[in-house]
């Protein structure tokens, strides 16, 4: 039998799949992607998965006793670790693929017009991550997570106004009741946020696909199989780390139940949050670090119009060499927030001043400069 006539059989028996395939069939792609094009589907589907293993999580996570729960889902909930060591492994993949995806959308200038809103919300993307994934962090009851929490609760208290009066409804204070039963409704909203951010990303994305109709190809089936070729290599990726390397993400110190009368110095965070740490970390005050990020943050929104080359500019050499020093700038900020290069503060105090350099300096002037 022909691939049309097995087709032809399922879509007579089941009617939905016919509307299946007359949507994927629908929808035309210019021929020969990339498959790092792949990247937002595979976030999408470890976003779906994450969701689905959090919630067999949260029905035996207990807030109140959160470092024993996490060791009651470890060792006498039936396949537990292994629910947890998945959910730890999706974690560290989608922050993976999100770094890249973001890196590779600033190489090849996938944010200029007319895909300004999809480099939005790969932005958002990565924002709501980062704070989900903190929040994650924060709930397994460590040390290093108290410890985080901590040190966020009293920069809130230092903040003071409407900012400080905003920190403090969000963590319930610094040794607030029932603190991290709050945070808990909140990393399970954000996961939901997550997955609307997607959809938003997919749909802005087709929006701004130009492609003429006489080189079009149906995503269904060309497309569709190298989707699920870039998902099996992810899959073979998932069962190396979840088998292998179940710890990556993790921070020693976390292993350790939270204390009030001791933290641990220097307990550090995960990689996924590292360079953030880093970045944030080079600032004195919780007020000068507030306006860093939020500086930060709307440099990386307001990149589609700091590049001066126009939706029509060429790629230059010196723009793509730039982007590969941000991104190794980027790497430098998370091994000095871990601690590991010598004199990592002075380290970290370069690489966000470069960070910002690169945003503010040079990419409107070099992109100027090569559009000449």
């Amino acid at each position: 039998m022909t691939a049309q006539t097995n087709q032809s059989w399922a879509a007579s028996r089941l009617p939905c799949l016919a509307s299946l395939c007359a949507c994927l069939n629908a929808r035309t792609m210019a021929p020969g992607g990339s498959y790092f094009a792949a990247f937002p589907f595979l976030i999408a589907v470890l976003a779906a998965f994450l969701s689905l293993s959090g919630i067999v999580l949260a029905v035996f996570y207990n807030p109140w006793h959160a470092f024993a729960s996490v060791q009651f889902i470890n060792r006498d909930v039936n396949q537990g670790w292994l629910i947890r060591t998945y959910h730890a492994t999706g974690t560290t993949l989608i922050f993976a693929l999100a770094y890249l995806h973001l890196f590779r959308s600033i190489l090849i200038r996938a944010y200029r017009a007319p895909a300004e809103f999809s480099w939005l919300m790969s932005v958002k993307l990565l924002l709501v991550l980062l704070l989900t994934g903190w929040l994650g962090f924060v709930l397994t009851g460590g040390a290093a997570g108290h410890l985080s929490l901590v040190n966020a609760a009293n920069a809130a208290l230092s903040l003071g106004g409407l900012p400080g009066a905003v920190g403090l409804w969000f963590l319930g204070g610094p040794a607030g009741q029932g603190t991290l039963a709050r945070l808990e409704v909140f990393h399970a909203l954000l996961g939901i946020s997550l997955l609307l951010v997607v959809w938003a990303y997919f749909a802005s994305r087709k929006a701004a696909a130009q492609v003429e109709p006489a080189k079009a190809v149906a995503f269904y089936p060309y497309y569709l199989a190298q989707y699920f070729a870039a998902l099996a290599v992810l899959a073979f990726i998932f069962v190396l780390l979840g088998f292998y390397a179940p710890g990556v993400s993790g921070v020693a110190a976390n292993h350790i139940p939270a204390g009030g009368l001791a933290l641990p110095l220097g307990a550090g965070v995960p990689w996924y949050l590292a360079p953030a740490a880093g970045l944030l970390g080079v600032f004195p005050t919780a007020k000068l670090a507030v306006a860093a990020a939020i500086v930060a943050v709307v440099l990386l929104y307001a990149l589609p119009w700091l590049d001066r080359s126009g939706p029509d500019g060429a790629k230059g050499k010196v723009y793509c060499f730039f982007t590969w020093v941000l991104a190794l700038d980027v790497l430098g900020l998370g091994l000095a927030a871990a601690g590991v290069l010598p004199f990592s503060p002075v380290l970290a105090v370069l690489f966000t001043g470069w960070f910002f350099f690169h945003f503010l300096v040079l990419t409107p002037v070099v992109t100027a400069m090569e559009a000449k």
